[in-house]
């Protein structure tokens, strides 16, 4: 905040004295960008000694919230004219609004996720959640085998079935809740005085099962919010970039080439 105070210090005494400050406002712009997207090129290089990866993402947070500072002064309040300054400010905008967004995630999620239970890595919840569908189905079927009743098993397939073998909809992934998970229990809670022994025992093996299978759930979708967020984060930053680069370029083009 100091560094940005003392840019727009230098930049009105320039005014003051009519003195062009579009070009140097226009290489600092370009220089914080350039650097908030090396943070990603940091990262797929570890074992190079740049310094640590957490001091690399503190300053990236630093000039991140910077770089609004540095907009504004260098393109004014007022919203650009033609296609490729309004192009700009709108990747601009939208990949700085991301951060903020990813700011906000990338505090939030870790500990929603600590709180669920044992880490799990994204990548085998597919598997996982395939074992625990199979183990569900089994359960049913010994239960079935074993007593002869078929109260438990419709109830599975009637409430059960579409819950471990479905994905959850848009709404859980945006914002899941344990809404369905207390609704599921609560009516095998009153299902029980309507079992026979096999079956409560196997209805107490789904009741862990369930649970499971809604931890699974909530990993999935907390994971690939962060997951998705990074993968649009970066592909904005690199649109940014570009067309950072080529904003300069047509500048210095239109200024004759001086520096």
């Amino acid at each position: 905040m100091i560094a940005i105070a003392l840019v727009w210090l230098w930049v009105r005494v320039r005014e003051r004295n009519l003195a062009p400050t579009s070009f140097a406002t226009g290489y600092l712009m370009l220089a914080v960008i350039l650097f908030l997207a090396a943070y990603n090129a940091r990262k797929k290089l570890p074992f190079l000694p740049l310094g640590s990866s957490a001091a690399w993402l503190q300053w990236h947070l630093y000039a991140g919230i910077s770089s609004v500072g540095v907009f504004i002064l260098h393109a004014g309040l007022h919203w650009p004219n033609g296609i490729l300054e309004t192009s700009l400010a709108c990747v601009y905008f939208c990949t700085a609004g991301s951060g903020f967004i990813g700011l906000y995630l990338t505090r939030t999620i870790p500990a929603q996720l600590a709180r669920v239970g044992d880490e799990v890595i994204y990548e085998r919840i597919p598997s996982l959640a395939r074992q625990v569908s199979r183990q569900a189905g089994d359960v049913v079927l010994e239960s079935v085998t074993a007593s002869g009743a078929t109260t438990l098993a419709d109830f599975y397939m009637l409430r059960l079935y579409s819950f471990f073998h479905r994905p959850r909809g848009v709404g859980y992934v945006l914002r899941p809740t344990t809404g369905l998970r207390r609704s599921l229990m609560e009516e095998m809670q009153n299902l029980r005085r309507y079992l026979s022994e096999n079956e409560l025992t196997a209805c107490e093996r789904l009741f862990a099962l369930v649970r499971r299978k809604d931890d699974l759930d909530f990993h999935a979708a907390r994971q690939g919010m962060l997951k998705g967020w990074l993968f649009v984060h970066i592909g904005l930053t690199y649109a940014l970039v570009t067309l950072a680069m080529l904003h300069g370029l047509l500048a210095l083009a239109f200024r004759g080439g001086a520096a």
